[in-house]
């Protein structure tokens, strides 16, 4: 059903509102799929005509497209709560669909689908959201509602064929399976010749989950190659084939697939093995399980490829033959296979002293000795194999080691290597299952190793409660062990990341405070300045700042802060500067703006605030100015309002309104701060064009803000000015609706 509702939201076209030229050129662009392109144009379209709901309900089905659901689904929301009639209904389905595929049981989507339904709506918006209704009630557990409307749809109207596949699953889902592929053939008969083939596709797909290979092979070929168009389908086509005892049809699939794409995959060799036997093409057979041997060795199917292998070499009567299949293939085979030429390989490692003649030995020996002494052979053979640059087998070594004699001396130590060579690999599940071993060992300095290294884990994988679990556990077993700063650092991380600020700065000064002298390893430089500022941070958000300013004290000397990093340099900046510590701001920003990228840009704009609280003009202008040369970046918006008020200061009108206007442009409008500066180039906009006479100008700044934003400090301004310029020209029916939504917004402001 998922896949049936996807198909559909193609079939939903937008309404044939009005267009123009570039709208046209922009839905052409998506028509051909290239939606990345149409997005940029539809976008462009609604920044010169935001009212143009046209572009902006195309815009919702390109990015939808694209996969970027949730902004679709904010278009289709406010276009479906905005406009009427047979236009709101086609929104509210798309509105609908979008759900649906978010939340399949989304119960907000039942109620649009059920509303389309019945209201004003084209025929083929209504015969869409019947069926989509259908199979939301089939979603919610509602079978006779789904099956009666879905017949109604699949009496009559363009929705029929998907109707009856979707009725065809739910007689699937009841146990008819002969009635789900009669309504299935019904689909197919009675779809498009255009539409037949994903019709026969969606039943392929029903009988191949089924397990229902007869049929599965029969819609296959009802598909064809349109309706199954890339490889895994083709692949799946023809296992259903061979399933199905049609070999020489799962052949014909098999080429289809390889032209689709010709790279081999260990699944499709597999298979082209199989055909062949089924075949009688034994070296065709064979062909294919070597290859999955030779170039996909560690595939999940290696071992059922070398037992085939194997099997059709016996069959053939050479046993040298048979041998050398054997002796390539054993690492594949079954424990109790492999014993059968361990003899041997023990022997040849004897004589030749190589590297897997020492490995086999090794083996044996974890085979054969005691507990003991099998298990200090497999942490030397895991050392052996990390030393040769076998990693990955090292550490499967390490770890069957510490599972088979969990209570050997040698195992503690292997269940923590097994776990940090599966860190290395990035293998959490395995790192984490020896991890365990090695905590349940008893060995108390393997036990502190292993909770630092499930604490560096879980915060390599975002899991913070699990991260402080590790820690709390170690610095309650272990407080004086050679890990406990850091295992006190990275809790006080935790606690700062999660605001508790108290107990952040409490552990991150006990990080700091080791020297060595106890045990204790003191964390490196890079750690312990990142503590300081961490600690800072916190201390300030405490309201203890002047300890957060004397802890910093050290660390601020301009060869220091040049190996800050940019984030530290401007909150240094930004925290002097909520100090009036302004000379102290200045040169936290000369720091950062002396970085290269994004730094730059940043540094300049802290060090234009220092300057121009200052009262350093020139200073001020140069460092918002270089600041946008640098590009700007997520900080343009803010230098170019730098920029906008000095020239403004300084009388300079025309270039304050360059300023602003760049300031409005750069404004990242989806964050608060791009937000309010916007609001703020808009004011100066306004401000610029008002002392350059430019009334149209400030008019179109003061209703931008009025329009957009909703700031007590900004918005009443731009009223009174925007009342005055349209009393002033003549228009004074505007005035007065301009005044009377004055009053409601800031009805205090409004009196004044």
């Amino acid at each position: 059903m998922k896949a049936l509702l996807l198909a559909l939201l193609a079939a939903c076209a937008a309404p044939a509102w009005a267009d123009g030229a570039r709208l046209a050129f922009a839905d052409g662009l998506a028509r051909r799929g290239l939606h990345a392109q149409a997005v940029r144009e539809y976008e462009a379209i609604l920044q010169e005509d935001p009212a143009a709901d046209d572009a902006r309900y195309a815009l919702a089905a390109s990015l939808e497209a694209l996969g970027r659901d949730a902004e679709a689904l904010t278009l289709y929301r406010d276009l479906a709560g905005r406009l009427a009639g047979e236009r709101q209904a086609a929104a509210r389905l798309r509105l609908a669909l979008a759900l649906r595929r978010a939340d399949p049981r989304s119960d907000e989507a039942r109620r649009l689908l059920e509303a389309v339904a019945t209201g004003p709506a084209t025929d083929a918006v209504r015969q869409a959201s019947l069926l989509n209704l259908g199979l939301c009630y089939a979603d919610l557990g509602r079978a006779k509602d789904a099956e009666s409307v879905l017949r109604r749809v699949a009496a009559d109207g363009s929705c029929a064929p998907q109707a009856k596949a979707a009725l065809a699953a739910l007689a699937l889902a009841q146990g008819d399976a002969d009635q789900a592929w009669a309504l299935h053939r019904e689909a197919i008969a009675q779809a498009s010749e255009a539409g037949r083939p994903a019709a026969a596709a969606a039943a392929f797909a029903a009988a191949f989950a089924a397990q229902a290979w007869p049929q599965a092979a029969a819609f296959a070929q009802a598909a064809g190659q349109a309706g199954l168009p890339d490889a895994a389908g083709r692949d799946a086509a023809a296992y259903a084939a061979l399933r199905a005892q049609r070999p020489e049809e799962a052949r014909a699939w098999l080429e289809a697939a390889k032209r689709a794409a010709p790279a081999p995959t260990p699944g499709r060799l597999a298979l082209e093995g199989a055909v062949a036997e089924a075949l009688g093409d034994a070296p065709g057979a064979l062909t294919a399980y070597e290859r999955i041997l030779s170039e996909f060795p560690q595939a999940p199917g290696a071992p059922a490829a070398a037992h085939a292998m194997l099997a059709l070499r016996a069959k053939a009567g050479d046993p040298a033959d048979f041998l050398r299949a054997w002796a390539r293939a054993a690492g594949r085979l079954t424990p109790e296979a492999r014993a059968a030429l361990e003899p041997f390989r023990l022997d040849a490692a004897i004589r030749a002293k190589d590297a897997p003649q020492a490995r086999a030995a090794a083996a044996w020996l974890m085979e054969n000795a005691p507990a003991e002494q099998a298990a200090d052979a497999g942490y030397r053979l895991g050392w052996f194999e990390r030393q040769s640059g076998a990693d990955a087998q090292a550490g499967e070594t390490w770890l069957r080691t510490a599972e088979r004699w969990p209570g050997a001396p040698a195992a503690g130590r292997a269940a923590y290597a097994a776990a940090y060579a599966f860190t290395q690999a990035r293998d959490a599940d395995r790192a984490e299952r020896a991890l365990a071993l090695a905590l349940a060992s008893g060995d108390a300095g393997v036990a502190a190793d292993a909770l630092l290294l499930r604490a560096r884990n879980a915060l390599a994988e975002n899991d913070a409660a699990g991260a402080a679990a590790a820690l709390d556990e170690y610095l309650a077993r272990f407080p004086r062990g050679q890990g406990a700063a850091e295992a006190a650092y990275l809790r006080g991380l935790l606690f700062f990341n999660a605001r508790d600020f108290q107990a952040a700065e409490g552990l991150l000064a006990q990080a700091l405070a080791a020297d060595g002298a106890d045990g204790v390893a003191p964390l490196d430089h890079a750690r312990r300045t990142d503590a300081a500022m961490r600690r800072a941070q916190s201390l300030h958000a405490l309201g203890r700042g002047d300890e957060a300013a004397a802890l910093l004290q050290p660390i601020v000397a301009l060869k220091d802060a040049q190996g800050l990093a940019p984030e530290y340099l401007a909150w240094l900046a930004e925290f002097r500067a909520g100090r009036g510590e302004w000379a102290q701001s200045e040169a936290a920003a000369r720091a950062l703006a002396g970085r290269g990228g994004e730094a730059r840009a940043w540094g300049n704009v802290l060090l234009g605030r220092a300057a121009e609280a200052q009262g350093r003009r020139a200073t001020a202008l140069a460092a918002y100015e270089a600041a946008l040369a640098a590009g700007g970046g997520a900080h343009g918006a803010s230098a170019a309002l730098g920029v906008g008020r000095l020239r403004a200061a300084g009388g300079e009108q025309e270039a304050a309104r360059e300023a602003f206007a760049l300031a409005a442009e750069r404004a990242d409008t989806a964050t608060a701060e791009g937000q309010a500066a916007r609001a703020q180039a808009y004011a100066g906009l306004a401000a610029a064009c008002a002392a350059l006479g430019d009334a149209d100008g400030a008019l179109r700044a003061n209703m931008a803000l009025i329009i957009f934003f909703d700031d007590e400090a900004l918005v009443p301004g731009a009223f009174r000015a925007a009342i005055a310029t349209l009393e002033a020209q003549g228009l004074a029916g505007e005035a007065k609706a301009l005044r009377e939504e004055f009053a409601q917004r800031y009805p205090e402001a409004a009196k004044e």
